[in-house]
């Protein structure tokens, strides 16, 4: 066989792995994301017009903003992921991407619009939607993308930080859930991306040691790292931090803390109230499971015992 034809056994060998890969279940996030946000969007705004209510009745009127959201979000979301793809070699950042999709899927969708908008206006002669009607790169078209700009950064500025689906990343950090990555897994898979994220340890400012981390705290995907002198905020799953800390340098106290036992100035109980003050000053509380180890701690390296 020769090195061409062999090249091309290969790259055909890749597509049928391709196309035989199992597909990967949507998680929660994922339905929510494609199916919940033009929903919740349209139900809000067909239910709030009432002038439109007025002229063509509650269910025609969710129907028009139905069909106003539904397939304008899912081509957005399709141009999103083609710059994504496209530019990947330069890697612009994530609202960079945003924007350039947005704009491409309101070039896509204004004459999908505007025909939308005639339907109803020819069925309806009340109706009157020449303020949303546009041209392309008209006033009201650029108003339109503004407003519908807004929304849609917002939305994906949400997702990405507090519901977990970083969807137009080109590195996708710790902290995620398996589920709430799974179409943006599958597509770094797609793209030959297999280089292992940074550790918790990478992710910590230069000038800060791992023997000066004084405590770490979890807030939701963060990691509150508390130092000496300041405190940073980390991206990064908060079980998987404490595996990668040296065990002999400290223990975790709580469901949401681990401290450096080196830091540790003076124990404070008080009824059912158990903290630990920390070199920086901060207090740490500490759960019950770990009351008994953080008392023989105390009494083994005699450190001070507050009421």
């Amino acid at each position: 066989m020769s090195m061409k034809q062999a090249t091309k056994a290969a790259e055909q060998q890749q597509i049928d792995e391709r196309w035989q890969r199992p597909a990967r279940p949507l998680g929660w996030r994922s339905v929510g994301y494609y199916l919940g946000v033009p929903l919740a969007v349209a139900l809000y705004a067909g239910l709030n017009n009432w002038e439109m209510q007025r002229s063509v009745g509650t269910v025609a009127s969710i129907i028009f903003y139905l069909a106003h959201a539904m397939l304008p979000w899912w081509i957005t979301c399709g141009c999103t992921s083609f710059f994504k793809k496209l530019l990947q070699a330069i890697k612009p950042p994530w609202i960079i991407l945003l924007l350039l999709g947005h704009t491409l899927g309101c070039l896509l969708v204004l004459p999908y619009s505007n025909w939308l908008v005639g339907i109803y206006e020819a069925n309806w002669s009340a109706l009157d939607f020449s303020a949303d009607s546009a041209a392309v790169f008209s006033a009201p078209f650029w108003i339109y993308w503004l407003r519908a700009g807004v929304i849609w950064v917002i939305i994906n500025f949400v997702f990405d930080r507090f519901v977990g689906l970083p969807l137009y990343r080109y590195t996708i950090p710790r902290g995620y859930d398996s589920d709430a990555t799974a179409v943006a897994q599958s597509n770094q898979e797609s793209d030959g991306w297999n280089e292992r994220p940074p550790g918790f340890i990478e992710r910590l400012p230069a000038e800060l040691a791992p023997a000066e981390v004084l405590a770490i705290k979890a807030e939701q995907h963060y990691i509150r790292v508390f130092s000496p002198t300041k405190e940073y905020m980390v991206l990064y799953r908060f079980s998987d931090a404490i595996r990668e800390l040296d065990e002999t340098l400290g223990k975790q106290v709580h469901r949401s803390y681990w401290i450096n036992t080196n830091a540790i100035e003076s124990v404070h109980a008080k009824a059912k109230d158990f903290s630990l003050r920390i070199s920086s000053g901060a207090d740490i509380p500490v759960s019950t499971p770990y009351q008994g180890l953080i008392r023989e701690l105390a009494r083994t390296r005699r450190i001070p015992s507050r009421g």
